[in-house]
């Protein structure tokens, strides 16, 4: 039978139509008032909402409203004790598909349920993916459109803002990551930041990219987005396990990266948040290990003819990760793409000695590091290991405070550890 969600505020009455509905083999869930209800909608899928209208807090016409706004389909029957037909006007229009007027027999209750489920099949039936029912469910995702079209295999993560799923697509047999943000809760600024990533990583296409095949909503409103799954692990992950990595393969890997981010930085994308979290190391037979960027959450899109570019961050305001943020990003100035140097420095600078190069008490003062503290050699930071002296000038020119002495571009960063890296070589 059907699954039914319950939100009425007078409890008794909860009591009496769950045990009615549920002798009639339905599924039922019961929220004792709107904001209970309105949660449940936010992680649930059902087929009938059976909402009463007047409650405190959040009352069921402002439920009905914003469930409009992330879901059209499912049938929704409004119970109330009004009998003004202007009213009941106002709970059609809002998007009730039907209503009951108060007091009424549960047999009359069970009449409208039936009416309402027939509706829904009339329509056809929901489709389903081949995949993971329980995780579908779990998700608020079964029943969608994205379910039917992907087979979700697993959560790779899930954070505040939302859920990344491995999926794979059965006509191309294809493995894909999907994200997924969740709806409840969010600033629209964190949509805004989803739908500019999606048409940010849309322009660009390098292997060491990650690429966006989809991208759009499920049919409750929730935002997604269809990627390649790399099958890998973080450098984050690498450096707890290994602590460093061996020059040669810090200066093959981080070229890699140059030449991903010269990309991007060719179409007019600055990332400001390179870190080890967002970049993904996968061995190959080819080479020691290829390299994909991910993460362009943060990313602004520049127009190339002008120093101005379409971020969402205002003058002033700073965005990235402390440890790895460049002096321009801590004050709050524009950036452009050697704050991305800065950063990626940062992060060399991390895998070759297996410390963080500025990490304070807290926030702040790991930020003002950025700005007051010399930059140690990497012999210093890590006496231990040895360093040609190319690669600490090459660092140091990276880590530069002002921009201008910087790099200008990462081919030039890539020109200069390719060269450091054959004279290794050499000797």
């Amino acid at each position: 039978m059907a699954r039914i969600i319950l939100i009425d505020d007078d409890v008794e009455h909860l009591d009496i139509m769950s045990s009615w509905l549920t002798h009639e083999q339905h599924t039922v869930d019961v929220a004792p008032g709107g904001p209970e209800g309105w949660q449940l909608l936010q992680i649930n899928s059902y087929d009938l909402v059976i909402l009463d209208w007047d409650m405190p807090e959040l009352t069921g016409i402002e439920v009905l409203r914003k469930f409009r706004q992330m879901d059209e389909t499912t049938a929704v029957l409004m119970l109330t004790g009004r009998a003004e037909v202007d009213e009941k006007a106002e709970g059609l229009d809002s998007g009730a598909s039907d209503y009951l007027t108060k007091p009424f027999h549960m047999k009359e209750l069970s009449a409208r349920v039936r009416a309402a489920l027939r509706g829904v099949e009339q329509k056809g039936p929901k489709p389903l993916g081949t995949g993971n029912k329980e995780l579908l469910e779990n998700a608020g995702l079964f029943g969608t459109s994205l379910a039917a079209r992907y087979e979700f295999l697993c959560v790779l993560g899930e954070g505040a803002a939302g859920t990344v799923y491995k999926a794979r697509h059965p006509g191309l047999d294809k493995l894909v990551a999907i994200k997924i943000l969740h709806y409840h809760g969010m600033k629209e600024e964190v949509y805004q930041r989803f739908e500019q990533e999606a048409r940010i990583v849309s322009r660009l296409s390098h292997p060491g990219l990650a690429t966006v095949h989809d991208y759009g909503q499920t049919e409750r409103k929730r935002p997604f987005m269809v990627m390649d799954f790399v099958d890998g692990q973080i450098l984050e992950a690498v450096l707890q396990e290994r602590d460093h990595l061996p020059v040669q393969e810090a200066l093959s890997t981080f070229s890699q990266i140059c030449d991903a981010m010269a990309h991007a930085h060719e179409k007019g994308v600055v990332h400001r948040d390179l870190n080890p979290s967002n970049i993904m190391i996968t061995p190959t037979a080819q080479s020691n290990c290829s390299i994909k960027v991910l993460d362009f959450g943060c990313g602004k899109l520049r127009d190339l003819n002008s120093e101005q570019g379409s971020g969402l961050t205002q003058e002033g305001r700073s965005l990235g990760t402390p440890s790895y943020m460049s002096p321009e990003q801590v004050r709050g100035e524009p950036v452009d793409e050697r704050s991305d140097i800065y950063s990626l420095a940062c992060v060399l600078y991390e895998a070759l000695t297996g410390y963080v190069l500025h990490q304070g008490d807290n926030v702040a003062q790991t930020m003002l590091l950025h700005l007051e503290e010399d930059v140690p050699l990497l012999a210093e930071m890590n006496p231990e290991l040895t360093f040609p002296d190319e690669l600490e000038r090459c660092i140091a020119k990276a880590l530069e405070k002002e921009k201008d002495k910087r790099y200008r571009t990462m081919l030039e960063l890539k020109s200069e550890l390719e060269l450091i890296q054959a004279k290794s070589l050499a000797i």
